[in-house]
């Protein structure tokens, strides 16, 4: 996973509890933890080239954020798994600036995709 995902997982949860009220602070905190302690044997993922990110933004008009997740995918030559809708549709229509800035093409699936 990459290492914004876990800034996510926390402003989620922290969303949860304090706005919405759905969940208290304790499960809050305890589902954190938990997260926090799987991670410590996941593989976090961070992308290297910030001056590589900064430009595939500008060239596919996306965010800063989105491309870390495509640059990252294309450091460690892997596919960029997403349910992001809107990326999905930018990169798949993006195919000839992608191989201009990164000499190739990015792969991308989604969790439905991985699970047949």
């Amino acid at each position: 996973i990459l290492f914004l995902t876990l800034y996510e997982v926390g402003n989620a949860l922290w969303r949860e509890a304090a706005l919405l009220k759905r969940i208290s602070i304790n499960e809050a905190l305890s589902l954190l933890e938990s997260i926090s302690n799987l991670c410590k044997i996941l593989n976090i993922i961070t992308p290297h080239n910030n001056l590589l990110i900064m430009k595939l933004a500008h060239e596919l008009r996306i965010t800063y954020y989105d491309s870390s997740y495509i640059i990252a995918s294309y450091e460690l030559n892997a596919g960029l798994v997403t349910d992001d809708e809107k990326l999905r549709k930018r990169i798949s229509l993006s195919e000839k600036t992608l191989i201009k800035v990164l000499g190739r093409r990015i792969s991308v699936y989604s969790i439905r995709e991985l699970l047949r």
